[in-house]
């Protein structure tokens, strides 16, 4: 098991160029263009969210192509994807200075609208 989310992390780590298209790029530079008004980010955190989001985007598309070529299971994807939340809202509460619990209005109100980002 930790040999296969090594492994995985790894791919993430040389693919995270290659698994950013230009929808992915567009649902980021919205998120973090609004995180920045809303948590008040000069531009060097901004370049860090989007980085870290992106990590975490990648990691989902690689689990999810992993996942449905058989090469995972679909616990072994759930663990993957929740992983990468949840350092994900770690390096958010620690970039922004707020705690999660506090975030969490505001994570939701972008997740419906990251759904209308075309």
């Amino acid at each position: 098991m930790k040999q296969i989310v090594l492994t995985l992390l790894l791919f993430v780590a040389f693919t995270t160029s290659y698994a950013q298209g230009p929808y992915h790029e567009r649902q980021n530079a919205h998120y973090v263009e609004a995180a920045a008004k809303e948590f008040d980010l000069d531009k060097k955190q901004q370049k860090e969210l989007s980085e870290i989001r992106m990590e975490m985007v990648t990691t989902y598309i690689t689990s999810n192509k992993s996942y449905k070529g058989g090469d995972i299971s679909e616990e072994e994807k759930k663990e993957l994807t929740k992983a990468a939340s949840q350092t994900f809202h770690k390096k958010l509460s620690d970039l922004t200075g707020k705690p999660f619990k506090e975030m969490q209005p505001w994570l939701a109100k972008m997740r419906d609208e990251l759904k209308t980002v075309k």
